[in-house]
């Protein structure tokens, strides 16, 4: 394997930038096994110590029964392939962002001892089986609790939901509850205060046209559909009814959309981060407060990893985003996601976050 490192490195040299990056790429595929163990036993040792690495450190590891040259001279090309990182206080090497990429893509293994931590994810959702909503918030807060780290739940996109019906329940002559039903049972209720000078049935025939305008149509069409029809259909002669009538049912939306979200543990991005830049800690708890989070997580069918600014509007590179789906039927999925330091313990994380998104999706089930 040294052969191929070493004749790459010298023909990098008569290539331009792009051949030689393809080069390197090749050279990168046929890591030997032994090199693959090393990096992996780097890569564990680091998360696990938070200390650079050297040789002395792997000797003692029972899988890797190798010289401490041979361990030296392979992190050497390890750190060449650009894997490994030399820090300035140390001789050992830690991971590079490329060397947790490939760990969690071609080395990764899940650590049986988790497997102890199933029961309390049982527990939960047996003692909450009748209450979906609230057995998977409750999965959500164990999942912080167990890693120290923050912890979401994404419902399924709003592409698939639609307004199954508008209709209010009349409180008083001032006063009614307004109801937004969806296609997938949920029901949000806005009160709204009658103006005292409205007519006698406008308020009634208001709701039957927001019920006729937005009957059927998707929710992430609902406001734009309100703004362009209803004003447009109506005299300005109660302008300032229908402005908060509207707004009341834009925060219904709002409302409705972010209740597809939870999140657990936002104090754990302080207290365990890695991230020592305070202006990049601050636009990520920002984020994380509004939870605008699908633009940072993404969606995903399968198990996946987001590295830093891989992840889109991400302000660091010092942290990763784990996520794992989970169904709620044949089309629609949601995701458990999980943002930590790069050396988070992903054998340990990672079966947790499964064993979670796989008892969601029996919940779902039934």
């Amino acid at each position: 394997m040294h052969l191929l490192v070493d004749s790459a490195k010298k023909v990098s040299y008569n290539l331009d930038s792009t051949k030689r990056v393809r080069v390197l790429k090749e050279v990168r595929r046929l890591l030997t096994s032994r090199q693959k163990l090393i990096l992996k036993a780097i890569i564990e040792r680091y998360i696990e110590l938070g200390i650079p690495v050297g040789s002395k450190l792997l000797t003692d590891w029972p899988y890797l029964d190798y010289s401490s040259a041979t361990i030296r001279y392979d992190m050497q090309m390890l750190e060449e392939l650009g894997y490994l990182e030399k820090t300035h206080t140390s001789s050992g090497r830690i991971p590079s962002k490329l060397g947790y990429k490939y760990y969690l893509d071609k080395l990764l293994t899940r650590d049986d001892d988790v497997y102890s931590m199933f029961p309390m994810i049982d527990q939960v959702f047996e003692s909450f089986e009748n209450n979906k909503e609230t057995a998977v918030k409750k999965a959500i807060d164990l999942l912080s609790e167990l890693t120290n780290y923050t912890s979401i739940v994404l419902g399924p996109s709003e592409d698939l939901t639609k307004i199954k019906k508008v209709d209010y329940i009349e409180i008083n002559s001032s006063e009614a509850v307004i109801l937004i039903v969806t296609n997938k049972g949920h029901v949000q209720s806005q009160t709204f205060k009658i103006p005292a000078n409205l007519p006698r049935g406008y308020f009634e025939k208001t709701l039957a046209t927001f019920d006729s305008l937005l009957k059927n149509q998707y929710l992430k069409d609902a406001q734009r559909i309100l703004k362009a029809s209803f004003v447009e259909k109506n005299v300005i002669e109660y302008i300032n009814y229908q402005e908060n009538i509207i707004n009341t049912f834009v925060d219904a939306f709002t409302k409705m959309s972010q209740e597809d979200v939870y999140l657990a543990g936002l104090g754990n991005m302080i207290t365990e981060s890695e991230i020592d830049n305070p202006e990049e800690l601050r636009r990520l708890m920002h984020i994380l407060d509004k939870k605008d989070l699908l633009k940072v997580i993404g969606k995903t069918n399968k198990l996946s990893f987001k590295i830093g600014r891989e992840a889109e509007f991400m302000p660091t590179d010092r942290c990763t985003i784990i996520s794992v789906p989970y169904a709620v039927n044949e089309d629609e999925f949601g995701t458990i996601a999980l943002i930590g330091p790069l050396r988070m313990d992903y054998t340990k994380v990672i079966p947790l976050m499964e064993y979670i998104a796989k008892n969601i999706t029996k919940l779902y089930k039934k």
